[in-house]
């Protein structure tokens, strides 16, 4: 028996281990199916050498050559399509060029079956069996070298990133190793009638090794790095990216093409800063739930974005993940929550607007009665009647109650003015605001419920202007200012304070009131809960105040202490000069 036998059967073994591995992590990926396809190819050409070698005439070897054909006569185009999938926008005319070298790779199985034109004879070597070649046999081999190198210098120009980069040499390594030494040991020398040991099946063990070894060190291969989950990102409604560490896009699903309104072809190599607004990519940023907008053709929408930096086992950067939220519906529900929400701290308030609206309209009325009288006093003097009126008194007494009665009218109606422009809807646009002003609204909206319970204190700061909704902040120290007035038992003090603090703006609230305990003040901001008594208040308050300051880039912090009273401090941003 002939020892060199078991050199191509451990070296199909092999193969087949280390292809089976390839396409077990991601049957899917066109890359490791193409991985694979070389290495159980290589698999089913060196089974049938180590038979050939032992077979006993030329004729049997002859067979067994052709059978082995499939192996190997389409590893060009195989190599070629394989570094083509992972290629992010490859040349068209090599798109095109594909399909053209797998039918030439079958016009070459087909001539080495049909005809001797490949193989034509088999020879006996000190190891075995020799094959003789056929005319084609050299343009079957520059055919299988050209489409291998192509692909070669497509997946190393490629090679973008730091991380796939330090992965480019083991890449070349690994195409080098089939390309040089078995190309020549199976290929150019038989084609120039030197007889040497064949290495073909062994240098693509080699090659299997390498890749499998790859992933293993880096968590992918830069030659079969895999379709990312792919079935689960095109199940996913948010949209989701790979962008590289320059920030342009490598990879999107369907969904961020549809959230875009452009097909996912159009969004590889686009720069993430083209469609975001507002944000930049950092190389190590982290971002969890920030809301931002993205630019489509047709509007800006808001979005929540979470991106994070994703590296390979070696630590390196490889890009960034994006996970793109679509909050069209969201802003909707919290616009409609916010506005009922107003209606509910106005309906709080009904009664003491209702009051407050009631004085005027009482003094209002005793003036209109009192003039009805002195009209007919007017009016009796004119036909002749009691000398003794004086009109001139009568017309200077009518003056001052018209005056007192327009003064209550404007009374009544800026409290209507201000209670509809506080509850209305309005707009979630930012602007450049005072928060003295706004609070000094928040003041009036509620001054029905402070006046005979509450003497309220202002220490007003100079103060650079705010960035934010106008409606939004409003119902914020609306909230605090009726919390605070609610906690006070009998009459006590409510203090509003403004100051600027480390470049931001801080509002307190305080009141001189019962105080929260230690183990309710850190529930005070989950929703529906209140220490209020029942029928109150609805629990909202407090939760929705710190959703709207966070979303405004600030924080809120409570301090209590039984009996002493609680002071709710907002800090937010000023707003860029």
């Amino acid at each position: 028996m002939n020892p060199y036998f078991a050199l191509p059967l451990v070296s199909a073994v092999a193969c087949l281990v280390f292809g089976v591995l390839i396409l077990a992590r991601e049957p899917r990926a066109t890359t490791h199916r193409c991985a694979a396809a070389l290495l159980l190819g290589g698999a089913w050409w060196g089974i049938c050498e180590a038979l050939w070698t032992l077979a006993p005439d030329a004729e049997s070897a002859f067979v067994l050559l052709r059978v082995s054909t499939p192996g190997w006569i389409a590893i060009g185009p195989v190599c070629m399509h394989l570094f083509l999938a992972q290629e992010r926008r490859p040349p068209r005319w090599v798109r095109k060029a594909l399909p053209l070298a797998y039918a030439i790779a079958a016009l070459f199985l087909v001539a080495a079956w049909a005809t001797p034109t490949i193989d034509r004879a088999m020879r006996r070597e000190p190891w075995g069996w020799s094959y003789e070649v056929g005319s084609l046999y050299g343009t079957w081999y520059a055919f299988t070298v050209l489409s291998a190198t192509l692909g070669t210098v497509l997946v190393l120009r490629s090679a973008a990133s730091p991380a796939e980069s330090r992965q480019s040499p083991w890449v070349g390594l690994s195409v080098a190793v089939p390309l040089l030494i078995g190309s020549t040991t199976d290929g150019l020398l038989p084609a120039l009638q030197v007889s040497t040991p064949r290495l073909g099946v062994l240098s693509f063990a080699v090659f299997g090794a390498l890749v499998t070894w790859s992933i293993h060190r880096f968590g992918y291969s830069l030659i079969a790095p895999g379709s990312f989950a792919s079935r689960i990102l095109e199940a996913m409604p948010e949209g989701v990216a790979l962008a590289t560490p320059e920030g342009r896009i490598r990879l999107a699903n369907p969904g961020l093409a549809a959230l875009l309104g452009a097909p996912v072809a159009e969004l590889l190599e686009r720069p993430v800063s083209s469609f975001l607004i507002g944000l930049e990519l950092s190389p190590a940023c982290e971002m969890r739930e920030v809301e931002c907008a993205v630019e489509t053709a047709t509007a800006q929408l808001p979005v929540a974005l979470s991106a994070s930096p994703l590296r390979d086992k070696q630590g390196t950067l490889i890009g960034h993940v994006l996970v793109i939220r679509d909050l069209r519906e969201v802003t909707s529900l919290r616009s409609r929550l916010l506005t009922s929400a107003r209606l509910a701290a106005v309906g709080e308030l009904a009664a003491g607007i209702a009051h407050e609206i009631n004085n005027p309209l009482a003094y209002i009325g005793s003036n209109l009665r009192a003039l009805r009288e002195q009209w007919c006093k007017v009016a009796y003097a004119r036909r002749g009647g009691d000398e003794r009126i004086d009109l001139a008194e009568l017309f200077g007494e009518g003056v001052e109650m018209l005056d007192e009665s327009l003064e209550g009218v404007d009374r009544a109606a800026a409290i209507v003015r201000d209670v509809r422009a506080f509850s209305h809807g309005g707009t979630s646009e930012r602007e450049r605001l005072d928060a003295n002003e706004l609070l000094d609204r928040a003041l009036r909206v509620a001054a029905p419920q402070l006046r005979h319970r509450a003497q309220v204190e202002r220490d007003y700061g100079e103060l650079p202007p705010i960035e934010g909704a106008r409606r939004e902040l409003e119902q914020v120290f609306l909230n605090l200012i009726v919390n605070a007035a609610q906690a006070l038992d009998g009459p006590g003090t409510l203090r509003v304070r403004t100051a600027r603090v480390d470049g931001a703006v801080e509002i307190a609230v305080a009141d001189s009131g019962r105080g929260i305990p230690p183990e309710l003040i850190h529930r005070i901001f989950d929703p529906f809960f209140t220490t209020k008594p029942v029928g109150e208040g609805t629990g909202l308050g407090l939760s929705i105040s710190h959703e709207i300051v966070r979303r405004h880039g600030g924080r809120i912090d409570v301090t209590s202490e039984l009996g002493r009273g609680t002071e709710v401090r907002v800090r937010l941003p000023a707003a860029a000069s």
